[in-house]
C-alpha cells in the first residue's frame, strides 16, 4: 500500500503548519469507527510548507477500498484548511522486532494479547439497540456449554449491562472476589463464569465516560479476569461502532464475531454496519444472527448474511415468554430446552462451533454427541 496521492487548491486559505494538520487529522474518524485517525495510532509523520503538506500512514486491513476513502478524507479536510499541495503516503505497520514483543508500539494492535486460558473469544455485537443481542448472547452460550464446550460469558457493554438481570445475578456484584495479583475472578451462573461491567458500576449508576476512559476501562477489564480453562468466551457488546469493540478488539486476539439483527429493513442496514466494523479491525465475521422472526416478518437476517457474504448462523422465532425468562433471571436454553426457541439457539450455537473447527457426531445410542476439535486429539462429549 505504498502508494500516494496528490490534491490542490487554490482557495486563499493560510498554509497550515504541522501542528494544525495534526489537528485536522484528529478530527477525521477511522472509516466506520468514531475514534479519530490520530487517536487510532494510524499518523507516522506530518510535514507542512508553504502550502505542501505529506502524511503518512500506517494501516493495517484486509478492505482494499480503505486507502483511496483515507486519500480522500483527508485531501479534503486538509485542503479546507489552507493546503494546496496534498500526499498522503500509506503503507503497512512497521515490521516487529523478535519475540518476546509481537508488535510495534507504533501499531494500534501493540498491546493486543491472547487470554492464555482461552482458546476461542467470540464478540456478539449488533447495529442498533433492542435487536435483543444480549438475549443471544446468553443463550447462545448456554447452547454451547450444553454440548460440552467450556464456556463463559464477558458483559462489556459499559453503558447498559444487562447480563447480570438475564442471567439472575443481579444482586451477587459483593461476591466478586480479587486474586493476590489483583485479577478478577469470576462468579458462577447457571454453570457459566460470569463477570460483568454491571458489578463495578453500582446500582443504578450511570456510565458516564468519555472514550478515552472508556478505552482503559475496555482494557484492563478484558484482560483483568482469572478466567478458567475455557473453549469459548462469549463478549456481550454494546451496539453500534463505538470505542468498545475497537478497544476489545485491540487488547484482545478475537476469533470472531457474531452479528445479530432483525427482520426489519432499519436493523439489517445497521447490522451490516457492524459487521464492517468488525471486518475494519480484522476481526472474521462468523455470520448472523435473526432474532424475533415472526412478529417483525422474516427474511432480513438472510439478506444481510447475503450483503456479506457470510452463513445466516440461524433464526429465533418471536417468543413473549423470552422476555419473561430474560427478566426473570431463567434464559430460555435452560427454562425451556424443548422450545423451538432454544431449539434455535442450539442449531446456532452448532453452527458457530462449527465455524470455529468443531464438529458434532450424534451417537444415536446414548443420545449424546461428541464434540471434537480440528487438530485437535481431546473430544468432549455433551448430552
Amino acid at each position: 500500500m505504498n502508494e500516494r496521492t496528490e490534491t490542490t487548491s487554490g482557495d486563499g486559505v493560510p498554509p497550515p503548519d504541522a501542528d494544525a494538520v495534526r489537528a485536522a487529522l484528529a478530527q477525521i474518524p477511522y472509516p466506520g469507527l468514531t475514534r479519530d485517525l490520530v487517536s487510532f495510532g494510524m499518523v507516522r509523520h506530518v510535514a507542512a510548507c508553504d502550502g505542501r503538506v505529506r502524511v503518512q500512514l500506517a494501516l493495517r486491513s484486509g478492505d482494499p477500498t480503505l486507502p483511496d476513502r483515507l486519500r480522500a478524507s483527508i485531501s479534503e479536510r486538509l485542503t479546507a484548511i489552507g493546503a494546496t499541495d496534498v500526499t498522503v503516503e500509506i503503507g503497512p505497520p512497521a515490521p516487529a522486532p523478535a519475540a518476546p514483543v509481537s508488535r510495534t508500539a507504533g501499531d494500534p494492535w501493540a498491546e493486543q494479547a491472547r487470554l492464555g486460558t482461552v482458546r476461542h473469544v467470540i464478540a456478539v455485537g449488533a447495529g442498533k439497540g433492542g435487536v435483543g443481542k444480549s438475549t443471544v448472547a446468553v443463550n447462545l452460550a448456554l447452547a454451547l456449554a450444553s454440548d460440552g464446550l467450556r464456556t463463559a460469558l464477558l458483559d462489556a457493554d459499559i453503558y447498559g449491562p444487562s447480563l447480570p438481570i438475564i442471567m439472575g445475578v443481579e444482586d451477587r456484584s459483593g461476591d466478586v472476589r480479587m486474586t493476590p495479583e489483583k485479577l478478577i475472578l469470576p462468579i458462577e451462573a447457571h454453570g457459566l463464569p460470569l463477570i460483568s461491567f454491571g458489578f463495578f458500576l453500582g446500582e443504578g449508576s450511570p456510565a458516564i465516560w468519555r472514550g478515552p476512559m472508556v478505552s482503559k476501562a475496555v482494557k484492563q477489564f478484558a484482560r483483568g479476569v482469572q478466567w478458567p480453562d475455557l473453549d469459548v468466551l462469549i463478549v456481550d457488546l454494546p451496539p453500534g461502532t463505538g470505542d468498545i469493540p475497537l478497544s476489545l478488539a485491540q487488547s484482545v486476539e478475537l476469533s470472531g464475531a457474531v452479528v445479530v439483527t432483525q427482520p426489519q429493513r432499519l436493523a439489517g442496514t445497521e447490522a451490516e454496519k457492524a459487521a464492517q466494523m468488525f471486518r475494519t479491525l480484522e476481526v472474521p465475521v462468523l455470520g448472523v444472527v435473526e432474532n424475533m422472526t415472526g412478529a417483525f416478518g422474516h427474511g432480513g437476517g438472510a439478506r444481510v448474511a447475503e450483503a456479506l457474504d457470510v452463513p445466516l448462523l440461524g433464526c429465533v422465532p418471536f417468543d413473549v415468554e423470552v422476555v419473561v425468562e430474560g427478566d426473570g433471571g431463567s434464559p430460555t436454553a435452560i427454562s425451556r430446552p424443548g422450545s423451538a426457541v432454544a431449539q434455535a439457539y442450539m442449531e446456532i450455537a452448532r453452527n458457530v462451533a462449527a465455524a470455529l473447527g468443531w464438529s458434532f457426531e450424534p451417537d444415536a445410542a446414548s443420545a449424546h454427541a461428541t464434540v471434537t476439535a480440528a487438530n485437535d486429539a481431546a473430544a468432549v462429549t455433551a448430552s
